[in-house]
C-alpha cells in the first residue's frame, strides 16, 4: 500500500490573534474502502489507506464472520483499494488450547506504553491518527496506525491471524479512551492484558472483568490503574 499518500497538505489560515496569515498544513488522508463479502455489499470502512488486508482480515474476525485466517478462500481488491471482494468458506469447529497464563513486570507496561505512543511518525506530525501496538515477549513489537482507532486495533488483530501469531499471548496498547466495542474487540481475539494511556468506560471494564481481561488505565510514566484482574502485573505491594 506504499503508493498511497497517507497524508497531504492542504491551504490552512493560521490566526494569531487578530492577525492572520496563509499557510498550509499537514492532513491525514481518509480513504473509503467498501467491502462485498461472497458476492453482496457487506460494510464500508473510513481508514488511512495502508495494511489494508490486514484491516479487511481483522474487520471480518471482529465482526464474527471468520474465526481464522483459513476462512478467506481470496481476496481480491479493485487497482485503487476502494472496493475489495472477499470469498470466506464455513467455519470450522477449533479446540482452544491450553496454553500458559501470561503475566507482564510493570516496567514493561510501562514500556510498551512508551513505545507505543512514539511508534507513528505520522501522528508526530499531524496528530490526525491513533497508534496501537501488539506485545508478545518472544516476538517484535507490531504497531499500525490508523484515523480511526478501531480500524488500528483490526490491523493489528488482522496481522497476527494472517501469520499465525497467538492473540491470547499477545498484550494489545492503545492510547486512547477504551469503550466497550474496543474491549469487545479485545475479547474476541481472547487478548489476555489490554494497556491504556487513557480512561476506560464502566461497560469496558464490566466486558473486561467477565472475560477475564487484565485492563489498566491512565499509563502516565511509571503510573497506572488497575481496574480488572490485576494479578496479570507483576507489581511490588506496599503497606
Amino acid at each position: 500500500m506504499s503508493e498511497f499518500l497517507l497524508s497531504q497538505w492542504l491551504p490552512v489560515t493560521r490566526a494569531e490573534g487578530d492577525a492572520a496569515v496563509p499557510g498550509q498544513d499537514e492532513v491525514v488522508v481518509e480513504h473509503t474502502l467498501q467491502v462485498e463479502v461472497n458476492g453482496v455489499p457487506s460494510f464500508s470502512l473510513s481508514c488511512s489507506p495502508e495494511y489494508l488486508e490486514e484491516l479487511v482480515a481483522g474487520n471480518l474476525y471482529s465482526r464474527g464472520l471468520i474465526s481464522a485466517s483459513e476462512q478467506i478462500c481470496a481476496l481480491s481488491p479493485a487497482p485503487d483499494w476502494s472496493r475489495v471482494s472477499v470469498s470466506l468458506s464455513p467455519a470450522c469447529p477449533q479446540t482452544p488450547q491450553e496454553e500458559p497464563p501470561l503475566t507482564l513486570p510493570a516496567s514493561t507496561a510501562y514500556w510498551l506504553m512508551s513505545q507505543n505512543l512514539t511508534a507513528s511518525a505520522l501522528f508526530q506530525r499531524t496528530g490526525g491518527v491513533h497508534c496501537v501496538s501488539l506485545y508478545w515477549p518472544d516476538h517484535p513489537l507490531l504497531s499500525r496506525q490508523d484515523l480511526a482507532r478501531h480500524n488500528a486495533v483490526d490491523k493489528v488483530i488482522g496481522h497476527a491471524l494472517l501469520h499465525a501469531l497467538p492473540l491470547s499471548q499477545a498484550v494489545l496498547a492503545v492510547s486512547g479512551r477504551l469503550s466497550a466495542d474496543m474491549m469487545d474487540k479485545a475479547a474476541r481475539a481472547r487478548i489476555p492484558i489490554v494497556l491504556s494511556k487513557g480512561a476506560p468506560t464502566s461497560r469496558a471494564i464490566q466486558i473486561a472483568q467477565t472475560h477475564h481481561i487484565t485492563l489498566t488505565g491512565f499509563i502516565r510514566g511509571e503510573r497506572m490503574n488497575l481496574y480488572t484482574w490485576p494479578e496479570r502485573i507483576r507489581t511490588v505491594q506496599h503497606s
